[in-house]
């Protein structure tokens, strides 16, 4: 987490992300913060905030008052190690926001310029969070929370031995891809 581009780590964030590492098949995991309470529709086109959940906030015509996007993100590894990885976060993100979470996952890539294309992809799970008190004490309590419950979730599912003791046999994820794929007729 930053505040006023410091860095600011701390107990809960650490928490939080060592259970994402701790999920097999994700890499380069990260967990900050970008306070977006004061950004307009305007800025949107502006680099610095591309990779914010835009398309989320144009229904808000940008950030509402004293909110936060808690940035969650991770790169794949190649294989299904990283497809299963992936699949799990999915499933808790919507989960969490089923239950009322303000939460999602979405894909982030660069253009496909030259050589980057290709090898730019990762993920960030956003979670909005709103405190009309901006207190820190609170956040880091809602932080612990999350984790907690990603830390749980993790252990009752038991997804560290299914991803990491059972190899999906590739014709599950390339039928799998198909289905993603294919073209329905119109």
């Amino acid at each position: 987490m930053s505040k006023n581009g410091r860095s600011l780590v701390v107990e809960q964030v650490i928490r939080l992300n060592a259970a994402l590492e701790s999920i097999p098949g994700l890499r380069e995991v990260s967990v900050q913060k970008m306070d977006v309470g004061d950004l307009t529709a305007d800025d949107f086109s502006l680099l610095p905030y591309a990779d914010l959940p835009l398309g989320a906030m144009k229904r808000t015509a940008g950030g509402r008052a004293d909110e936060l996007v808690i940035c969650m993100d991770f790169a794949l590894e190649e294989g299904v190690r990283g497809l299963l990885g992936l699949e799990f976060v999915s499933w808790w993100v919507r989960d969490a926001a089923r239950a009322g979470a303000a939460m999602q996952v979405r894909s982030l890539a660069l253009p496909p310029i030259g050589e980057q294309f290709g090898s730019t992809l990762r993920f960030r799970i956003d979670w909005f969070y709103t405190d009309p008190d901006n207190e820190m004490q609170r956040l880091l309590a809602a932080v612990d929370a999350l984790a907690s419950d990603l830390e749980s979730t993790i252990a009752q599912q038991d997804i560290v031995k299914r991803i990491e003791g059972r190899p999906a046999p590739p014709q599950r994820v390339s039928a799998g891809l198909r289905t993603l794929f294919r073209c329905k007729p119109h």
